[in-house]
C-alpha cells in the first residue's frame, strides 16, 4: 500500500533533528523550476503565487538561496517541516527509527516544487502550490510538468514493493497529478464526513485533520494492506460501508 498526502503552506525549520535523511527524487526537475523562478521579479512572483509583499520577499530570498544537492544543517526532512491541519494529526516528532523508515517506503507527499517528497527527504523551504499557473517549456502549468513523472514513480514503487493500491489522502489540487488512465494499480479515495445539523457532510478543516489521524493510524500499525484501513477508529471515525464504493471509502465521525 502507498499513501498519498499533500504538502502544507505552513513550514517550520526548527523541527526534530534526526540523523537519517535522503535527497528528493527529481533534483533536475526541481532545479529547472527554481532556475525559472529565479528569472522572475518580485512583482511577477507575487502575481503567480498570490502572496503578500512580506511573503513575496521571503519567497524571493529563498528562491535565490536555493542550492542542490540539499545539505543537512541548512534544511530538514519533509516530515519534520510541514505543519498545518493535516500534519497536526501526525506525530512525526515521536516516531521511532523503524517507524520513520516505514514512512519513507509507504508515504509520498506530492509537491509543486519537488514532485514527490518522501518523509525523510530533505527540503528547502518553498512556496509553489501545484495549482500555480506557472508555464514552462514543458507545458502550460505544473500539472503538465509533473503528472507523468509522478504517475510513473508511483507505478515503479507499486511494482518494486508488490503493492496494488494507492490510498489518496491528498487534496484534489494535488491528487489530480495522478493520471488514472496510466496508473497501474487501484486508487482508493478516502472521504471523511462529520455531522452538522443532523446531516453528515465533509467539513474541510475537520477532514484535513482526519487525514493526519489516518496517516498516524497507518504508521502506528505498520499497515501493508489497504483493507486494514477500514479498521481506522481514531477521533470517533468509523468506516461507513453503505455509502462507500470499491474506490471511494467513506468514514464518518460519530462523536
Amino acid at each position: 500500500m502507498l499513501l498519498i498526502l499533500a504538502p502544507s503552506k505552513t513550514q517550520t525549520f526548527n523541527g526534530r533533528d534526526f540523523p537519517l535523511y535522503f535527497q528528493p527524487l527529481f533534483p533536475d526537475k526541481t532545479e529547472f523550476l527554481v532556475n525559472q523562478l529565479q528569472t522572475m521579479s518580485k512583482d511577477e512572483l507575487a502575481t503567480i503565487l498570490k502572496t503578500s509583499r512580506k511573503l513575496t520577499e521571503t519567497t524571493y530570498e529563498r528562491i535565490h538561496s536555493f542550492e542542490l544537492p540539499l545539505q543537512k544543517g541548512h534544511v530538514h526532512q519533509a516530515f519534520f517541516t510541514f505543519q498545518g491541519d493535516v500534519y497536526s494529526g501526525i506525530a512525526a516528532e515521536s516516531y521511532s527509527k523503524s517507524q520513520l523508515l516505514y514512512c519513507q517506503d509507504h508515504i509520498f507527499i506530492l509537491s509543486g516544487l519537488y514532485g514527490i517528497l518522501r518523509p525523510l527527504d530533505l527540503m528547502h523551504p518553498y512556496r509553489l502550490e501545484m495549482g500555480t499557473k506557472l508555464a514552462t517549456s514543458r507545458g502550460k502549468n505544473l500539472y503538465h510538468f509533473w503528472s507523468d513523472t509522478i504517475t510513473e514513480e508511483i507505478n515503479r514503487t507499486l511494482k518494486d514493493t508488490g503493492s496494488t493500491t494507492v490510498v489518496n489522502l491528498a487534496s484534489t489540487e494535488y491528487s489530480r497529478t495522478i493520471l488514472k488512465k496510466k496508473l497501474r494499480g487501484k486508487r482508493v479515495d478516502v472521504v471523511f464526513q462529520q455531522k452538522k445539523n443532523s446531516v453528515y457532510k465533509t467539513i474541510p478543516i475537520h477532514s484535513k485533520r482526519a487525514r493526519g489521524y489516518m496517516t498516524h493510524f497507518v504508521i502506528n500499525n505498520a499497515i501493508e494492506k489497504a483493507e486494514d484501513l477500514k479498521k481506522f477508529d481514531l477521533e470517533g471515525y468509523r468506516f461507513h460501508s453503505r455509502d462507500s464504493t470499491e474506490l471511494c471509502w467513506v468514514f464518518r465521525q460519530s462523536k
